[in-house]
């Protein structure tokens, strides 16, 4: 039957639920997966009405800022809408400690303020103190503090202030789940790896120490929780085994338009939905891949443990296959699945003869960044172009799969046909 391979991040403990034979998952749009692994998000720019962080001022109950929504008041409601009555909590005024200092009465009813003469700032101590006249930090605070993303949607309805600050919590949201294995060791590890079979860099030697005295056991079910009904126990410990949920943690999948929408749907059953100011920022809540890989930049392949980089338009089959970090048919994540994997046996059930399982950057640390991005991080100093280098190796694998003619127009449409019916 020959043997599967798993994607697994061991240093960083993480793994993905599905494997297969290297022969089909390389082919058959697997590895589009790692693109969204190892693809760094870029922020979108927030609008410029409400992107100044310039701290508030508490004028006739609303806030102000430099920024032009801001100077009409930013405690007002959206656009368009009525001004809604002040809830009690924010009308109530927090007394400064001197103020209650000065109003307490002695004991035979004399009103102490009127001994008091210590010197007293009124334009700080008599300024009354609201939810919405605390500074912009602490506001950000506050927000970083809630759990529930519904409940930074629900308190950014209130103005759009807040909404520039819940905008960025929604973006933080969003990208958490985004490029988790960019600059991680990886592998796409075949299960008939020996012990002691490493590559080379991955683990010090004082860890390879560890790991040759390391067992684990092998369950009789993969899917049954109890791991005491253990099928081989004290089995010696291989780099397969950081694929085993005991060991490492099984990365969920995620779909930015599905998370999204769901979201959009859960206020949709609400009457909040029926709130103007929820019709404006409703337009944001909608996010995609798009949404934080932007299609107008040129994207690359970094390997970061050899300082090499591959160009999107040097692998993609078509110019138009090209969308942001994603290549249709063949891509970066095909590169990379083809690059790291490793096993102490050559069986992959591919017609290509080069030896495919002891891949030349397997364990390395790799990202999909933009090239602007890179040349501001790098300024390109010490870096190598290997674009070219990739493009034959790949096309090698491919032909072998294929045939001559694998980038005729026949080949291509059978392709994508496969790729739309059999994509995890």
């Amino acid at each position: 039957m020959g043997q599967s391979f798993y994607l697994v991040a061991p240093r960083a403990k993480k793994t993905l639920a599905w494997g297969g034979k290297l022969g089909e998952i390389l082919f058959d749009g697997s590895a589009m997966e790692l693109v969204r692994l190892l693809a760094v998000p870029v922020r979108p720019q927030n609008p410029s009405e409400t992107a100044s962080s310039t701290p508030a001022q508490a004028r006739n109950g609303h806030f102000t800022t430099t920024t032009q929504i801001a100077s009409h008041g930013a405690a007002k409601d959206m656009d368009g809408m009525k001004e809604r009555p002040k809830r009690k909590a924010e009308s109530e005024v927090i007394t400064s400690s001197s103020q209650r200092h000065k109003q307490a009465k002695t004991k035979d009813g004399d009103n102490r303020a009127d001994t008091d003469h210590s010197v007293t700032d009124h334009s700080v101590t008599d300024r009354p103190v609201t939810f919405s006249t605390l500074p912009p930090e602490v506001h950000r605070l506050i927000f970083t503090c809630i759990e529930c993303i519904e409940d930074v949607f629900r308190l950014g309805l209130a103005n759009r202030y807040f909404w520039s600050i819940g905008r960025e919590c929604m973006h933080d949201y969003f990208t958490s789940s985004l490029g988790g294995w960019a600059n991680e060791n990886i592998v796409c590890v075949g299960e008939d790896v020996k012990p002691g079979d490493y590559p080379p860099g991955l683990f010090s030697a004082e860890e390879l120490d560890v790991l040759r005295q390391k067992t684990s056991d092998i369950p009789y079910d993969w899917d049954d929780d109890d791991w005491d009904n253990v099928a081989i126990a004290n089995e010696p410990f291989t780099l397969y085994h950081f694929t085993f949920p005991s060991i490492s943690t099984t990365e969920e999948k995620f779909s930015l338009f599905t998370e999204s929408s769901s979201l959009v749907g859960r206020f949709s059953d609400l009457d909040i939905s029926k709130d103007p100011a929820y019709d404006y920022i409703r337009r944001e809540m909608w996010v995609d891949e798009e949404t934080y890989f932007p299609q107008d930049q040129q994207w690359i392949l970094r390997n970061l443990t050899t300082k090499q980089f591959v160009r999107s338009e040097a692998i993609a089959l078509k110019p138009e296959f090209i969308h942001g970090p994603s290549i249709r048919v063949l891509g970066f994540g095909e590169v990379v699945m083809s690059r790291i994997c490793w096993s102490t046996s050559s069986f992959t059930n591919m017609s290509d003869t080069a030896n495919i399982s002891r891949g030349v950057w397997a364990g390395h640390r790799l990202d999909i960044t933009t090239l602007a991005r890179h040349r501001d991080e790098t300024n390109e100093v010490g870096w190598s172009d290997v674009s070219d280098e990739v493009a034959r190796e790949i096309a090698a694998i491919w032909e072998s799969e294929f045939g001559t003619d694998w980038r005729s127009e026949n080949v291509l449409a059978r392709c994508i046909i496969s790729l739309g019916t059999s994509r995890r």
